[in-house]
């Protein structure tokens, strides 16, 4: 009998544990469920979050493509116009019958030159080019007829000069001025002489000329080393050529008239 009671009692424990057991894994059963619900719950919710943030970075694509594409169509508006302008400003310094630069291209030429031989305190030429009898000419031929013939002269006048530095320009009328940066004094009436040549060679009949019976030129030289405490005015230079090309004109035309340079 002792040992049947400790059996059943042993057995009591037992089942006392069980049930225990059992309450505790039923208890730990529903924590496991609230656990993996709350779990799905939050994965649930950031997939969802993740969506529509990829939504968000689809249409933030969406919207930089259309917005490249909008600056491409932009950019190439810019650069069409700028292309544009460059070339209208190019073609705002070209003589439009000569071809060759205009007389604000030698403005602007004749302005930088004089500040830069300032700086480097080379000799800087200048040659004031005029048509003899330009007048007569035209009364004589046309003004067609006159056209071409300063075309003629311009192209003749660009031939002698270096393809590089060198600027040829329609200073005005039947007036050529000639920019000769780095160039002294027996330079500049070297190049003066052999436009006086190659327009003789040119042969343009000037029937109604008192000198020639073909076109001639008179060309004007002034040189100088621009002074560094000058006042960056070219207008000496210039003066001094024009002053040289009255010169020749009253010799007879069809001359270069020049002095020794100075400083200006």
């Amino acid at each position: 009998m002792p040992d049947l009671r400790a059996e059943i009692a042993r057995l009591e424990r037992e089942r006392a544990d069980l049930e225990v057991a059992l309450l505790t894994s039923n208890e730990h059963g529903d924590l496991l469920e609230d656990y993996l619900y709350s779990m799905s719950t939050r994965l649930a919710a950031e997939v969802r979050e993740r969506q529509i943030a990829e939504e968000k970075l689809h249409r933030l694509v969406e919207a930089a493509t259309r917005e490249k594409g909008d600056l491409e169509i932009l950019v190439q508006i810019l650069v069409d116009q700028g292309d544009t302008a460059a070339e209208e400003g190019a073609k705002a310094r070209v003589d439009s019958l000569t071809q060759i630069a205009n007389r604000r291209r030698f403005d602007e030429c004749i302005s930088k030159e004089w500040a830069r031989h300032r700086r480097s305190q080379h000799p800087l030429s200048l040659l004031i080019v005029d048509v003899d009898h330009f007048k007569f000419f035209n009364d004589h031929y046309g003004h067609q007829a006159g056209d071409e013939c300063l075309i003629r002269i311009a192209k003749a006048l660009s031939h002698c000069v270096r393809s590089a530095g060198d600027l040829v320009a329609r200073y005005g009328g039947e007036e050529f001025g000639v920019i000769l940066p780095d160039t002294d004094q027996k330079g500049a009436v070297r190049v003066a002489e052999r436009m006086l040549s190659a327009v003789l060679r040119a042969g343009i009949p000037h029937e109604a000329s008192p000198a020639s019976k073909i076109v001639t030129i008179s060309i004007g030289v002034g040189c100088a080393i621009p002074r560094p405490e000058g006042d960056g005015d070219p207008r000496p230079l210039i003066e001094e050529a024009d002053r040289f090309l009255y010169i020749a004109k009253r010799n007879g035309r069809s001359r270069v008239g020049h002095t020794t340079g100075a400083s200006l």
